[in-house]
């Protein structure tokens, strides 16, 4: 085997490592941040009047779907909810509720920011671009995430469903939160070692 293929097995091993890394911690970091926003906002979603109401209906307004909505709003998502005569109206729930704190926005930054340089430092990148390359794979573990609490997180509610908005959980929460942050997490991390 001459030297080249041998550098070029090395590097595509390393890739491949780098990428199972940042897919693990891009999972880990989404549901972390899906149980620090359980954390700070249940015992305000089970207290709420409108959360009484829908449960006398006979809704199955459970509190950890709840809490999916605000925590794929904290990404910058809608939740979209029926109303009258088949129209529906979109709304965040951190914008639209006073009760919750705009600091649950700073959650996913925060997290996604430390997932990216950790995935960036325990690959071992050298260079601040590698760095950014590999914090931006914690996308490949956060988007199934996003993904699945689309479906997860809808509650039907007589013939109509409310649930997340399938494009901005998608397209913001699964893709541009962590490629953005896990990103600048990594670069940053390879820049200050």
């Amino acid at each position: 085997m001459s030297v080249a293929t041998e550098s070029v097995s090395e590097s595509s091993d390393s890739a491949r490592r780098t990428t199972g890394i940042g897919a693990l911690f891009g999972l880990g970091t989404a549901l972390l941040t899906y149980l620090a926003t359980y954390l700070a906002t249940s015992t305000t979603i089970e207290n709420s009047t409108a959360s009484q109401v829908l449960e006398a209906l006979g809704s199955d307004l459970a509190t950890w779907k709840v809490v999916g909505w605000v925590f794929l709003n904290a990404h910058g998502t809608t939740t979209t909810f029926p109303g009258l005569f088949g129209t529906t109206s979109s709304a965040n729930l951190v914008e639209s509720v006073e009760a919750f704190s705009p600091v649950l926005y700073a959650i996913p930054v925060v997290a996604l920011l430390t997932a990216g340089a950790v995935v960036a430092i325990v690959s071992d990148q050298s260079s601040v671009k590698d760095g950014a390359l590999a914090g931006a794979t914690t996308a490949l573990g956060y988007l199934p995430v996003a993904l699945a609490g689309i479906v997860l997180f809808t509650v039907s509610i007589g013939d109509a469903v409310a649930r997340p908005d399938p494009v901005t959980a998608a397209l913001l929460a699964g893709m541009v939160y962590p490629l953005a942050f896990g990103s600048f997490g990594g670069g940053l991390a390879t820049a200050l070692r």
